[in-house]
């Protein structure tokens, strides 16, 4: 049984990539210029998290009919 899957390991790592990109924005006038990148690449890592719970139930909801019909 998988608890965590690729995606959503993806999906964190963007979402702390973002996180630390912001705070660097706060502190610095050049970075503050790729702010709205900070945040596409925040929902990216939403959207993988999101993509990884999903893939996770859905294969547990699949591995469990396939142990029930043996």
């Amino acid at each position: 049984m998988e608890k965590i899957n690729a995606e959503t390991l993806a999906g964190i790592a963007l979402v702390l990539l973002s996180l630390i990109f912001m705070l660097a924005a706060s502190m610095n006038e050049v970075w503050a210029i790729i702010l709205p990148a900070d945040f596409l690449i925040l929902a990216l890592g939403f959207a993988f998290i999101a993509l990884g719970v999903y893939t996770t139930i859905n294969n547990r909801k699949h591995s469990h009919e396939k142990s029930t019909h043996h």
